[in-house]
C-alpha cells in the first residue's frame, strides 16, 4: 500500500535542519510533539491516519529529536510556531489540520492565530493552555544548579524520563526501557542534556497566556482531546477553553493520562480521523 511508504528527511528552515517524517496521501495533517518527546511520539498514530486517507507529517521541533540543537536559538513556543509554519510552507502545504500535544498544542494555537490561512482544523491533545506551563518538573530546570547536575558525565536522564512517563501515562506497563531509551536518545551525553536544559528553559508562559483571548475567538473547527488522568495539564483548562470557543468540542478519554499517543494511539487516531473527514470538522 502507498500509505505504508515512509519518507524521512530534513528541511532547511531559517538556517537549521528540521527533521520530519511524512506518510500517506490525501488531505494534510501535521503532528507537533511536546517536551520531552519528539516525532517518535506519533509512530503508532501516523500509519492509522495515513490508512484513513491522509498525508501525515510529523516534525521534530528545533532543539528536539533529530533536528538541530543550536546553543543560541530561541526555542520558545512563538519561535517554534514560526519554524513549523515555514516548514509547512517549504513542503508546499496550503491547508492542513494541525494536531499538537503538550507544548506542541501551544505552538499549534499560535500558528492558528498568526497564520490562520493555512489551517482547516485544530486538534489540541493534552495541550498547554493559558498559563498552565511550564509544569513544576520542567520549571525547576531553570535553576542554575541543574547545569552541574545534568552536566555530570554519569548523570542518567533515563531515570527522570521513566518517572515522568510513569506519572504521565495511565497504561504504565507500556513504560518500557525501550520506550524511555527512544526518548532519551536525542538528549544523550552531556551535550544532549544541555540541549534538553535549553529547551526546558525556553518555555515562557506569557507567550501563550498573552494570546489566549485571540485563541478563544478562533472560529475554525477545534477538537480538544484530554486524558482523564492527566497529571501535567489539568482537565479544567481544557474545559475552560472549550467553553469559550464557538466551534470547539471536548473529548475525554477515561483510560489515558498526559501522553495520549502512547496510552491510546488507536482510539486517538480514530477520533482525529473522524474529526477531519466528517461534517463536524468542516468549515
Amino acid at each position: 500500500m502507498k500509505n505504508e511508504i515512509l519518507e524521512n528527511g530534513f528541511l532547511d528552515v531559517a538556517g537549521h535542519r528540521i527533521a520530519y517524517t511524512r506518510q500517506g496521501h490525501g488531505s494534510a495533517i501535521a503532528l507537533v510533539h511536546g517536551i520531552p518527546t519528539s516525532r517518535h511520539l506519533w509512530r503508532n498514530v501516523m500509519p492509522l491516519l495515513a490508512a484513513s486517507g491522509h498525508e501525515v507529517l510529523a516534525i521534530d521541533l528545533l532543539g528536539y529529536g533529530d533536528s538541530d540543537k543550536p546553543s543560541d536559538a530561541d526555542l520558545g513556543i512563538q519561535a517554534q510556531s514560526e519554524i513549523i509554519f515555514q516548514a509547512l510552507s517549504a513542503l508546499g502545504w496550503k491547508r492542513a489540520t494541525m494536531v499538537g500535544h503538550d507544548i506542541g498544542g501551544g505552538i499549534a494555537q499560535l500558528v492558528a492565530i498568526n497564520h490562520s490561512e493555512i489551517l482547516d482544523r485544530l486538534v489540541l491533545i493534552d495541550s498547554i493552555l493559558y498559563d498552565s506551563f511550564p509544569e513544576p518538573g520542567i520549571a525547576r530546570l531553570k535553576e542554575p544548579a541543574w547545569d552541574e547536575i545534568l552536566g555530570a558525565p554519569d548523570f542518567d536522564l533515563r531515570k527522570g524520563l521513566a518517572k515522568g512517563f510513569s506519572r504521565g501515562m495511565f497504561h504504565t506497563d507500556r513504560v518500557t526501557a525501550e520506550l524511555v531509551e527512544a526518548y532519551e536518545r536525542p538528549f544523550r551525553d552531556v551535550e544532549g542534556r544541555r540541549a534538553y536544559l535549553r529547551a526546558a528553559r525556553a518555555l515562557r508562559s506569557e507567550e501563550l497566556s498573552s494570546r489566549m483571548e485571540d485563541v478563544e475567538k478562533l472560529a475554525l473547527p477545534t477538537l480538544i482531546i484530554w486524558g482523564l488522568h492527566d497529571t501535567f495539564q489539568p482537565l479544567r483548562f481544557a474545559e475552560r477553553l472549550a467553553g469559550k470557543m464557538s466551534n470547539a468540542q471536548l473529548q475525554v478519554f477515561d483510560d489515558a493520562g498526559h501522553f495520549l499517543p502512547e496510552d491510546v494511539p488507536e482510539a486517538l487516531a480514530s477520533r482525529v480521523a473522524e474529526f477531519t473527514s466528517t461534517q463536524e470538522g468542516a468549515r
